[in-house]
Parts: structure tokens; sequence; C-alpha cells
């Protein structure tokens, strides 16, 4: 579906409104709790119900102590995280080397959506990527033999991973960046399940993982907001993953060309045109590896990549039904107009911003209210 609907400006993003909820039956007991840390460099929220402070405080203690172990193992930023020196020891070796079950875990979820999506997510991009990372800072392409020779180190060609552990070329780089955080929202709420916790809420610095609505609620309320004051419409979700991409706010502009954080692994190069996506799905992984993915796949081949991710992945099928990408042209400003966004949908999320459309229409007219 492509349509040229206007309910999201510049940048699409999921924000939890957290309110006190109302009790009912045996849930009367439990009490709201929330908690606050910096991990995985993003300011990360825990927000659940428990029976009391010192029930929940215990258990937002091993939700940290979970983001923190995850980060020592996936960050492309610590020198001496396990992904950094896999790759170095392969080097020194050349032989295959055994992961930790993390680790794998990471590396082979991070293969199977670079199939799915033909190339556009990929966990070898990280040569490419800080080669960018300094042309930001710099503001100044890369030098294009380095550019070159990095583009030489990305693919699924250049690495394997099996039962006896991962084998790389020469040079090759994970990150995993694009999807640790979904892998890390996942645990946390696996640790807090684990601990009879189900109620919860957990936020990376705008990607979820929702459990359990509180109590006598239906669902936890989400925002599809632009970037005005008010959200183009909420929906109360539970047990699922919500991860949102685009480069609103993160480019670099160098000789007059306007150059994204998010590369496409396929070319090397960054994206040039704006775009904002948005993905819920049934775990945070599968929600955080797509949705950078699908802004750099764009239009009909983002399409594309949601059926296959529908048919290839367990589970999938019958709850992957809200998937978003819109695209506007680098030579655009905002405001935008809505003539000037491209706007694509799956079906879930097409009859979320139709539903919407009515209601505002409806409200314009008196015949709805907040309460319905």
């Amino acid at each position: 579906m492509r349509s040229g609907i206007g309910l999201l400006y510049i940048a699409l993003t999921f924000a939890a409104l957290l309110t006190p909820c109302g009790t009912i039956g045996a849930d009367a007991s439990l009490e709201r709790f929330e908690f606050h840390e910096e991990k995985m460099g993003v300011p990360v929220s825990v927000t659940l119900y428990a029976k009391d402070a010192r029930e929940a405080e215990s258990a937002a203690e091993a939700v940290w102590r979970r983001f923190d172990e995850l980060n020592a193992t996936l960050s492309d930023w610590d020198p001496e995280s396990e992904i950094i020196q896999l790759c170095r020891r392969i080097d020194e070796t050349g032989e295959r080397t055994q992961p930790s079950a993390d680790l794998r875990r990471a590396l082979e979820e991070s293969r199977l959506y670079c199939e799915l999506t033909g190339g556009a997510f990929d966990p070898t991009v990280s040569s490419v990527v800080k080669l960018w990372r300094r042309s930001r800072y710099f503001h100044e392409r890369p030098p294009e033999k380095a550019l070159d020779q990095a583009k030489k180190r990305i693919g699924l060609n250049v690495w394997d991973i099996n039962a006896d552990g991962v084998k790389t070329e020469r040079g090759v780089r994970f990150d995993v960046g694009g999807i640790a955080k979904g892998i890390a929202l996942d645990d946390a709420l696996a640790v807090l399940r684990a601990r009879g916790i189900t109620s919860a809420l957990i936020n990376a610095s705008g990607d979820l993982r929702i459990g359990d609505p509180p109590p006598g609620r239906a669902g936890w309320r989400v925002g599809v907001a632009s970037l005005g004051e008010e959200p183009a419409f909420y929906g109360d979700f539970s047990n699922v993953g919500i991860a949102s991409s685009g480069d609103a706010n993160r480019y670099v502009e160098i000789d007059g060309a306007r150059y994204s954080h998010i590369i496409d692994a396929r070319t090397g190069e960054p994206l040039t045109r704006r775009c904002v996506a948005a993905v819920l799905a049934p775990t945070a992984t599968t929600a955080d590896a797509l949705a950078s993915a699908l802004c750099v796949l764009g239009g009909e081949e983002f399409l594309k990549a949601v059926e296959a991710v529908k048919r290839e992945i367990p589970g999938v099928s019958e709850r992957f039904e809200y998937a978003l990408l819109q695209v506007v042209d680098a030579s655009s400003e905002p405001p935008y107009e809505e003539s000037e966004i491209a706007t694509y949908a799956s079906p879930g999320f097409a009859r979320m911003l139709n539903a919407s459309r009515e209601v505002d229409k409806e409200s314009e007219v008196g015949e709805t209210t907040e309460s319905e």
C-alpha cells in the first residue's frame, strides 16, 4: 500500500504514556515502579508492577546487570568487548573461533536478517560505518581507497558461523548495533518474567519491549508521534516489541550533499533521502533489526521484506502486521507538505492510519469524545 497520508511530518517515534492505572481483582495489590539508567549508550527506563519496593528494586537491578553483560559482549565501541576481541583473534590465528552463547545468538540472528533483507541489514558493515563516523566529525568524505577496501569486507560471503564457531576473512569486523538493543530489551523482559513480574514496559531510547498490560488495562498506551506535541494516533499494546529508526537529526552535509548516519551496507554509502520507519513485532529483536533495514530498502522493497519476514520467521506470520516507512526527498525541508511525503504501510499500520483519519474527521463534527 502506498499513499500520501501526512500524519507524521519529519520523524516517527514511540512514546509510552505511563500514567497510573486502576486495578481490578487479584491485581489490586500490585504497585507501579519506575527505574532509570543509561545503558548501551542510551537512556533506559523500566516500568513495572510488583508487590513491593524490595521486589521491584531487585528486579530492576537484575535488568541492569543483563544490559551490562550484553554490552560487554556486543559493543563495537568498547575495544575489550567480546565481539571485537573475537574478530581480532580470528585475524591472528586464522582459525574458526567459538563465541559465547550471547554472541552466537546475536550473530545468528544478524545473519538471518541480512538474508531476509537482501543485505540491507548487515552485521559486517562496521569498517564502513567507522569511516563515515570520522567523516561526520571532519565534514569530508572518506578517502575513496579506504572506502573501497572496507566495502570488500561486507557481506554474507566474508564470514560464516556453524557449530564449530565463527570464521571471517581477514579484517572483517562486526557491528550488531542494529539488533543489540532489541536483544537486550527481550532479555530484560525475560529477566522480569523469571521473577514473576509480567506487567512491564522497558524503554531504550524509544525502542520498547512490552509485557502484559498494567493492572486493569487492555494494554500499554503507546503514541505514534510527529514532531508536534500530540501523537498522530495511539494504540494499546501488550507482549510486543516496537522500534523506530530515522535520520531526521543525525546527518552531515559535505560539499552540499546530505549524508545520513544510516549506511546502506549494499553500497557502503549513507542514505541521502530523509526517512523514518517504525516496526511493531512479536519481539524487540525483530523490530530493531528491521527498522533501520526498512529505511535502507525504501518503497516496494520494504513491503517485500515485510512479507519475507512473515514467511521465514516462526511465530511472526500471525502477528507481524505493523511496519511503516515514510520518505521525503532530500531536497525537501520541514515542515513538509502532505504531497511531499510518501508513506508505505503494511496492513496493520495502514488500518491504524486510516482509522485515525476517520477519528479526526468525526472529532471535527463533534461525534466522538476522548472517552471513546
